[in-house]
C-alpha cells in the first residue's frame, strides 16, 4: 500500500492488471480517476469492480472487452474513459515472450490490417465509453531507441489518418515498452 502512497505523494498515475491492485490503491487511498487499468483477458466481473471503484480510465484491449466495458457501464450508469490499444506492428529485436507491438502479438488490434481502424470507427459509436485516445506497447528489454522512434511515428500518422478520415481528435497518445537493464553484472 505504501507504494500506491508515494505515487499519490508524487502526483503520478498508474497502471493496475487485476482486481487485486484495484482494491490495494482504493485501499491505500490512490486516487482512482489516476488509473489505467490495463489487461487482455478482464472479465464481466473485473469492469464491473473496477467502475464500482472508480478506476479513471480503462485501456481497451479487443472488441469483446469494448462491447463489454460499453454495456456495463450503460447498466451502471456510467460513461467510461477508455484508451484503444492498438499494435504498431514493429519488432522491436526483444526476446518474443516480451514483444508485443507486432501484428501478431495477443495485447491489441493491428494497426496494418485496418481492424484497429474498424474497431475506432465502432468504438465512435458506443454511447457508454468517452475514448479519449490511444496505447501502444512494444515490449520490455528493449536496447534501443530506434523501435520506441518508429513507434511514436506510426502512432502519430495512425492519429492524424483517424482524424482525417473519421473527424476523431486524440486527446492523448500513450507509448509503453521499456529499455533493457542490467540484471546481473555481466549483462551490457
Amino acid at each position: 500500500k505504501q507504494i500506491y502512497r508515494i505515487m499519490a505523494e508524487e502526483g503520478a498515475d498508474i497502471d493496475v492488471v487485476s482486481c487485486g491492485e484495484i482494491y490495494t490503491a482504493a485501499s491505500a487511498g490512490f486516487p482512482m480517476e489516476k488509473t489505467y487499468f490495463h489487461g487482455n483477458n478482464k472479465t464481466d466481473s473485473d469492469i464491473r469492480f473496477a467502475i464500482e471503484k472508480g478506476v479513471g480510465c480503462f485501456v481497451i484491449d479487443n472488441e469483446e472487452e469494448m462491447l463489454a466495458l460499453n454495456n456495463i457501464a450503460g447498466e451502471m450508469g456510467v460513461t467510461q474513459k477508455a484508451l484503444l490499444r492498438v499494435t504498431p506492428g514493429i519488432d522491436p529485436h526483444t526476446h518474443k515472450k516480451i514483444s508485443t507491438g507486432s501484428v501478431e502479438s495477443k495485447f491489441g488490434i493491428a494497426i496494418e490490417t485496418g481492424q484497429a481502424k474498424e474497431t475506432v470507427e465502432k468504438l465512435l459509436k458506443l454511447e457508454n465509453i468517452k475514448l479519449c485516445g490511444f496505447h501502444c506497447h512494444i515490449g520490455s528489454q528493449i536496447f534501443e531507441s530506434e523501435p520506441f522512434v518508429t513507434a511514436s511515428e506510426i502512432m502519430l500518422k495512425f492519429i492524424k489518418d483517424i482524424k482525417d478520415t473519421l473527424g476523431y481528435t486524440a486527446e492523448m497518445l500513450n507509448l509503453g515498452g521499456g529499455f533493457g537493464v542490467r540484471y546481473v553484472e555481466s549483462d551490457p
